[in-house]
């Protein structure tokens, strides 16, 4: 009796543990979901500034970013740094600069696992303007074979307002009159009311002035009362990047004879006009004008004036220059003016 209960028993119990192994089965054997990790690391924020020139090819040709210059992080990676320029994304090595961090940024949240929807009247946010840079010709600042005096005169007057911590982009300093930094050369015509510009368009070749890569375009007319031509500087993109007055027939009735304490010799940085004899005085002096210096020379010629039976030697006034430079284009020619001066 015991031993038919005992194998009937055993059946039973064999059939309730098929059943429950089948039916566990595919519990046992199926894998949890795997965790989707969608986040990725945003790129470091800040800027590279840089500490040597950089060329650029951009969409109208080549460009040199000039050392100093403040550019905003797209990413980076051990060799190089991809920032923006002008609202286009650039690639430059990661040994043309340090970087810099903005303190004024906050550090981004933890983003959560699940981000809620954006509410269906919030507004996009405006696209980010592109950042105006000033365009230069690969080479900019390599080395002039003369110029010593222009360039040591200019670091003179310059010098003592360029500081360090003036934004090399300075795009919308004004310049003169509604005139700013980085306009374009055709609305700053229109802005100052200009007409008719000759000549056309000429190449500066000034020493200390980036080489091959800066223009004038001169207009005639009456400016400031006595003033009689007006030259817009510009970039090689056409962007103004400078202004300059200019009289070239002073009143001299009155005389003159200067009344700086040394004679310089450059009375017309912009035309490259030097002084040729000692028959000629040279004035010139450098104040700043918000972000901007002005620089103003003036030429007196010695000329003999009859007084009772004999005569006397007097100055008079030949040339008066107004040159107007936005501080940041000013730091670029201090640049351009050490590597030039410098003998190695």
């Amino acid at each position: 009796m015991f031993n038919w209960i005992n194998a009937r028993e055993r059946q039973i119990l064999i059939l309730i543990a098929a059943t429950f192994s089948s039916i566990e089965g595919p519990f046992v054997e199926a894998a949890p979901p795997a965790q989707m990790n969608g986040s990725t690391s945003p790129p470091a924020a800040g800027f590279i500034v840089l500490t040597q020139p950089v060329n650029l090819k951009i969409a109208y040709g080549e460009t040199t970013l000039p050392v100093g210059m403040r550019l905003p992080i797209v990413s980076s990676d051990t060799s190089s740094v991809r920032v923006n320029y002008m609202g286009e994304e650039q690639t430059i090595p990661i040994a043309a600069g340090h970087f810099e961090t903005s303190g004024n940024e906050p550090q981004p949240a933890a983003a959560p696992a699940i981000a809620p929807p954006p509410p269906i009247h919030a507004p996009s946010p405006p696209p980010a303007l592109p950042q105006v840079q000033i365009s230069l010709q690969p080479g900019y600042d390599s080395r002039m074979q003369g110029g010593d005096i222009t360039m040591g005169e200019l670091q003179l007057l310059l010098s003592p307002y360029c500081q360090q911590d003036v934004d090399l982009s300075g795009a919308g300093t004004n310049i003169y009159k509604g005139v700013s930094y980085l306009m374009d050369s055709g609305q700053s015509a229109a802005a100052l009311g200009l007409g008719h510009a000759i000549p056309s368009r000429v190449l500066v070749a000034t020493p200390g002035f980036p080489r091959n890569s800066t223009y004038y375009i001169a207009y005639d007319g009456a400016f400031e009362g006595r003033f009689n031509r007006l030259y817009l500087v510009t970039d090689i993109a056409n962007k103004i990047i400078a202004v300059q007055l200019v009289d070239e027939h002073p009143d001299t009735s009155s005389g003159g004879g200067g009344s700086s304490r040394r004679s310089w010799n450059t009375y017309n940085f912009l035309n490259s006009r030097i002084r040729a004899s000692n028959m000629m005085r040279v004035d010139a002096n450098s104040k700043r004008e918000g972000n901007a210096i002005l620089i103003e020379t003036r030429m007196y010629e010695s000329a003999r004036q009859r007084k009772g039976r004999g005569s006397v030697a007097r100055y008079q006034e030949k040339e008066h220059t107004k040159l107007f430079i936005p501080i940041p284009f000013a730091r670029i020619i201090l640049h351009c003016a050490r590597v030039g001066l410098s003998k190695t």
